[in-house]
């Protein structure tokens, strides 16, 4: 190892022990030395030190981390290298396991939680696209469920090693074995690896949705099989991928249409007949999310429904209580604490919440006063996060 448990990298980073390791190099928990702040420190493989295709993949990794600053994108805060002048990135530590690991935990997962999930991935990936970051390898893998507060499968999209970089020669084959996870690749991936655009991980986000409702994956190797795969057998899996239609899978408990949008629209063969966004694949997650029975549907994560009109909105209000206040078309929370430390909780605690619900309030602290802004409160998501902040108001402050 290019570093030893107990040194300190750079002055700064203590290495507490291994907690994850890859074909591109090895994740460490770490403690910041003056802070005592967790962190995941992730350090290429030594044998790539002076490789500048995986030093250029490892450092597009940090820069896609580092700059989107989306909530469901993991966070790269700083990058360096060791004594050995190997690079490190430097990660938030998350606590969680990755949506794969509960796949196979699990098997099937429910149709709201899939949705739930997809639809954090589409916000992150549209978050991804909109930086000109198409990620290229979204895999459940690469996935991560992690708890925020109390809110269950807040999802982090991780290792964006290889997007915007791959070419020709290295996206599918060195020597005579595949690499990458042929399972998740378009087939325009496959055939024209130079040409991808957004629309491949609209692919792979099918691939991922297939894979959590159906318990298994569109297209995989045969049985037995091993990584990195053989020529002739990726050879068999790529051409499964090109040409035959997933088996469309079996969920009574699915909403009408939505085998179908997974199958026919997110994993359409050519990129023009797929959803073209994921904006596009939120809109329809959502309209797939409404007409689940009330007691199964998603409701932290997607928004349902008409906007309603100003008379219901002002009841809505009013329920709420004296410390909301409608004016201007805006919904807007005043509370008061002489403790900042408080403030800031009640912040956090309103972002953990915007987060899920993809919602973008404004949150300003000015001691002794927070003040919560919320755009388009008729939109039921708004009014969903501003009763989900009232009532942990109530229970807490």
């Amino acid at each position: 190892m290019d570093v030893e448990i107990g040194e300190v990298v750079e002055g700064r980073y203590k290495i507490v022990r291994a907690i994850a390791s890859g074909g591109m190099g090895t994740v460490f928990l770490a403690e910041h030395w003056l802070i005592k702040r967790r962190f995941a420190l992730k350090i290429l493989r030594g044998e790539y030190a002076a490789d500048a295709t995986m030093i250029r993949r490892f450092m597009n990794e940090a820069l896609a981390a580092g700059t989107l600053g989306h909530p469901n994108i993991v966070e790269a805060t700083d990058m360096g290298f060791t004594k050995t002048d190997t690079p490190y990135i430097v990660f938030e530590f998350l606590e969680g396991a990755s949506l794969a690991s509960e796949i196979d935990r699990k098997g099937k997962v429910s149709v709201p939680r899939a949705l739930r999930i997809a639809y954090q991935i589409a916000s992150a990936l549209e978050a991804a696209h909109q930086a000109d970051i198409i990620h290229r390898d979204l895999k459940s893998e690469n996935v991560l469920l992690v708890r925020k507060l109390d809110i269950e499968d807040h999802v982090k999209v991780i290792d964006f090693g290889i997007s915007r970089i791959l070419t020709a020669s290295d996206r599918t084959a060195v020597g005579n074995t595949v690499t990458g996870t042929p399972e998740y690749m378009a087939p325009e991936q496959i055939l024209t690896p130079d040409t991808v655009d957004r629309r491949c991980d609209v692919y792979a986000l099918g691939v991922v949705l297939y894979e959590m409702l159906a318990g298994h994956l569109p297209f995989t190797p045969p049985v037995g099989s091993t990584l990195p795969l053989d020529i002739d057998t990726a050879h068999a899996l790529l051409t499964r991928i090109l040409t035959e239609r997933p088996a469309p899978f079996k969920r009574a408990d699915a909403p009408p249409g939505l085998v179908e949008m997974v199958v026919d629209k997110l994993l359409a063969k050519e990129p023009a007949e797929r959803y073209q966004s994921m904006k596009q694949v939120q809109r329809a997650l959502e309209a797939f999310a409404s007409v689940l029975p009330q007691r199964d549907t998603p409701a932290p994560t997607l928004d349902r429904g008409e906007p309603m009109n100003l008379d219901q909105l002002a009841a809505e209000v009013r329920q709420l209580g004296s410390r909301w206040s409608l004016e201007d078309g805006v919904l807007t929370l005043d509370i008061y604490h002489r403790e900042l430390s408080r403030l800031a909780a009640a912040a956090e605690r309103a972002a953990a919440m915007a987060d899920v619900l993809a919602a973008r309030p404004r949150i300003a602290i000015e001691h002794p006063h927070l003040r919560l802004t919320i755009p388009e409160p008729q939109r039921v998501t708004s009014l969903v996060l501003a009763k989900r902040v009232e009532q942990w108001l109530r229970e807490h402050w």
